[in-house]
């Protein structure tokens, strides 16, 4: 349906309006979309897993370039696993109910439903999925190091300074064993 446009409005303002109607739809709490649940394509546990390794590889092959360290074991522990945050859209109903019981009295009822849905997008396959605002990688809640050479009291510090800062967490959070 095409809808008359005054031909005075500038075109910018069309442009921006319509701009505007696309960023509603992606922020929640606005229209865009229905559905109950979001279609994940990839199970969050696998991408953990992922991540998991993907960072005891990186740190083994950087822990294993100090120089004294070999035969190094590295395993990381975290908090929790990958989190995705999903749009969603909230619809709300009020209604007011009101009765005049008598003169003097008056019985008032307030009901509220909401009810949040994701936003979900078709492509044009007609495959659907939820539109993902944003991933939170995992906390490192820990990590073990058990290497040859840690009997070494300048390398275990070394390991574990290193260990702590690129993980970003406290030397407390980090054991450094000798094999």
């Amino acid at each position: 349906m095409k809808l008359p446009l005054p031909e005075k409005m500038p075109v910018a303002l069309c442009v921006a309006a319509a701009g505007a109607v696309v960023l509603l739809c992606l922020i929640p709490g606005t229209g865009g979309g229905t559905g109950t649940q979001p279609a994940v394509t990839r199970l969050e546990s696998e991408d953990t897993q992922q991540y998991v390794e993907n960072l005891e590889s990186r740190l083994s092959t950087l822990l294993g370039s100090i120089d004294g360290v070999t035969e190094l074991s590295v395993m990381v522990t975290l908090e929790s696993g990958v989190e995705y945050v999903y749009a969603t859209e909230q619809k709300s109903n009020v209604n007011l109910l009101s009765d005049t019981l008598s003169s003097t009295e008056k019985r008032v009822e307030n009901q509220n439903d909401t009810e949040d849905s994701y936003i979900i997008l078709k492509d044009a396959s007609g495959g659907e999925s939820a539109v993902l605002i944003k991933r939170l990688e995992p906390t490192v809640q820990g990590v073990a190091i058990v290497c040859r050479g840690a009997q070494d009291n300048v390398i275990r510090q070394k390991l574990l300074e290193t260990a702590a800062t690129v993980l970003g967490i406290p030397t407390s959070r980090v054991s450094v064993v000798s094999k």
